[in-house]
Order: C-alpha cells, then structure tokens, then sequence
C-alpha cells in the first residue's frame, strides 16, 4: 500500500479551525472534515487538504473530490464551479496556503556556523542566522532575525535591516560596474563607494547580486522579493513590495516605484523610471519610463495590448504566405 503523499499536519485539525486560523467560508457540512496533510491534487487522498486555484485544474479537483474524497482549498472565483460538501473557499486562497504551509514548515536552525567569516567591525544584529561559507565584511551592518544563507557575501558599507533573507551565494553591495573615458580612450573604474540599503522584510533569492551606489546607496525597498539571478545595478532604486522573478536585470540608476511586478528575464535599461504598481511582462526589454499602473511587454516594450495586437499581425502575415 502506498503511503499517503503531501505534508502531514499534525495533530490533524478540522476544516472550521483551519478557517478560523486562516480566513474564508467552510461549507456546512464540510465544517468537521479532519484534515490530516496538505497535498497536491495529483496525489491527494482522503484526509488531504488539496489546493485548487487555476481553472485548469478544475477538472481533477472534481474527479478527486469524487473518488478520493478530498477536501479542497478553493480560490473563491472558481467557487461556483466546485459543487457544494467539501469546499473551504476563500478570496485570497493562495494566501492562505501559504499560511497553512508556513505553520508546517521546519524551523531554520539559527545562529553563525563555524565556516562563516564575520569580520571585526562587522554589525550582527540579535537572532541573525550566518550560514556555512558566508562572508560578512567589516562596515556591514545586518539587523535583527536576518538570514545569511550559505555562501553569500556582504560588502562593506551595506546595511541590512530586521528579517531579511539574503539567498545562498547571493553577492551584496560589490561595487557596481562603473566606466569612464580617458582622451586616448584608456579606460577608469569610477569608485561606487555609496554601499546598499536594504529595508526590512526584503528576501533576495539565490545568486542575485545588489551593486554598491557610486556617491549614494543602491536601495532595495521593505518588503521586495528578488528570485534567484536577479541583478540589480548602481544607484537603483527598487520600491517597496516589488515583486522580481529569475534572471531579471535592472542597469545603472533604475527607479522602481512600490508594488510593480516583473516576470522572468526582463531588462530594464538604466535610468528609466517605472511607475507604483505596473506590470512587466517576462523577456520584456524596457527602454523608456513607464506610467504609474501600465502593463508592458516586448522589445522594444510597449503596451501589451499594442504588442498582442503587433503578434496577431505578425502571425497573421505568415499564414498568408504560407
């Protein structure tokens, strides 16, 4: 018999308790189901908590429901496609599964590993967790609850504020990359000596890397996101409660306003201004400021209602040669 797939929660708890905990509405009649793992629809069994927030999974979520009994998280714009009896709704479901993952994820074990070199001079703040190879260099300051992972290296003059993550071989506050001119064209690094701010609650993922400032600091807003490889340049600014993801890259003096989104490699060219809250699309090449609330896509990026638009004709054109 195979065992039960998913994370076990234990002790195991109702439907209406985790509700309580977590927000939204319990069908009647599923109020005392007894939840014992959070598990994928893929694999989930009865006494499993299975997620469902895309419409493409509607399918399988009413096929588990019906076979294995399963008793789903469910996003509440798919609501009314779920029948009633084993429903927890809620508006925000992805939310509160990551409350629910949260509660059963391992605690980090905490403090400095003997392989990490903390400089003298170096500010280490209460509760800071400093893993195996890590470098924190003399004139750094990291704050309260922050986590160093493996093999990350912080500059000098780099100041980290309270709960920041700062990814596995993540490199923080090198100095940026700077050029200048000579008349017989020979080449000078320009010093980047204005460090790194990082405001609270920021996480920086894997392998990303933050430049120093040249005269002021690179700054990276409370609370942004930064999925591995991200590299942000000297003198950026990235607002607070932005969201980047992998292998995106932002150039010298970017200025990023609060709760913009940015999909995988996208690259923003030094100097532009992207407004609060707009969209970039993945791959996007932005060479121009961005209003406050735009949604953009394509290279060079436009609107992505005028790139869709410039696609259709595009593949248009080629069945007619076809």
């Amino acid at each position: 018999m195979e065992e039960p797939t998913g994370l076990a929660i234990s002790p195991p708890v109702s439907l209406a308790r985790l509700a309580e905990r977590h927000g939204g509405v319990v069908d009647a009649e599923a109020r005392a189901l007894v939840v014992e793992r959070i598990a994928p629809l893929e694999t989930g069994t009865i006494g499993a908590l299975c997620p469902l927030t895309s419409r493409r999974h509607l399918a399988l979520a009413l096929r588990r429901t019906a076979s294995e009994k399963v008793a789903l998280l469910v996003d509440a714009e798919l609501a009314s496609h779920v029948p009633e009896g084993r429903r927890w709704v809620h508006a925000y479901a992805l939310w509160a599964l990551a409350g629910l993952l949260s509660d059963v994820a391992p605690a980090r074990a905490l403090g400095r590993r003997e392989s990490a070199i903390v400089d003298e001079g170096a500010e280490v703040g209460a509760g800071v967790s400093i893993g195996a190879g890590a470098l924190v260099m003399a004139g750094a300051r990291i704050g309260t609850g922050s986590i160093i992972e493996p093999h990350a290296v912080v500059y000098p003059r780099v100041r980290i504020g309270a709960r920041v993550v700062i990814g596995a071989g993540a490199v923080i506050g090198r100095p940026g990359f700077g050029w200048s001119e000579g008349p017989e064209h020979q080449v000078r690094r320009v010093p980047q000596l204005g460090g790194v701010w990082i405001e609270d609650d920021v996480e920086i993922g894997p392998l990303a890397t933050v430049d120093a400032g040249t005269l002021g600091p690179t700054v990276v807003g409370r609370g942004v996101r930064l999925d591995a490889h991200v590299h942000v340049g000297h003198n950026a600014v990235i607002g607070p409660g932005t969201i980047v993801a992998a292998q995106s890259g932002f150039a010298g003096s970017v200025h990023v306003g609060a709760g913009v989104r940015i999909g995988g490699q996208a690259g923003i060219a030094d100097h532009v201004n992207v407004g609060d809250r707009s969209q970039i699309a993945a791959k996007a090449g932005v060479i121009g400021d961005i209003p406050k609330g735009g949604i953009v896509a394509g290279y060079p990026a436009v609107s992505r209602a005028r790139w869709l638009r410039g696609v259709a004709r595009m593949l248009g054109a080629r069945r007619r040669v076809k």
